[in-house]
């Protein structure tokens, strides 16, 4: 679970340089999916963050690709999977 804890701690961090970048412009900016709000972001970041610091205190219920905690991970990295630091094991698609 360290390797994808890892992982999405630097797409965060990522995301969330990039909000600031935004914020400290005062513009809008037009990211590849379209236009953001450097607010939200920040916000998801936050969220993100606490999901990745409260992972221990998931129940882990036994599913068929591992416990809770594994999936909620893998979940949330999911919106990754195009970046080149995606393992194809995070894959929450059969």
């Amino acid at each position: 679970m360290a390797d994808i804890i890892e992982f999405l701690e630097a797409r965060i961090a990522e995301e969330e340089a990039e909000a600031r970048r935004g914020l400290e412009s005062r513009d809008q900016v037009h990211g590849a999916v379209g236009w953001f709000d450097p607010a939200r972001v920040l916000a998801e970041c936050n969220a993100k963050r606490k999901i990745l610091g409260n992972v221990p205190l998931v129940t882990d219920i036994p599913t068929q690709i591992g416990a809770t905690s594994e999936y909620v991970l893998m979940c949330v990295a999911s919106v990754y999977m195009n970046h080149p630091d995606y393992q194809e094991g995070w894959s929450i698609d059969p």
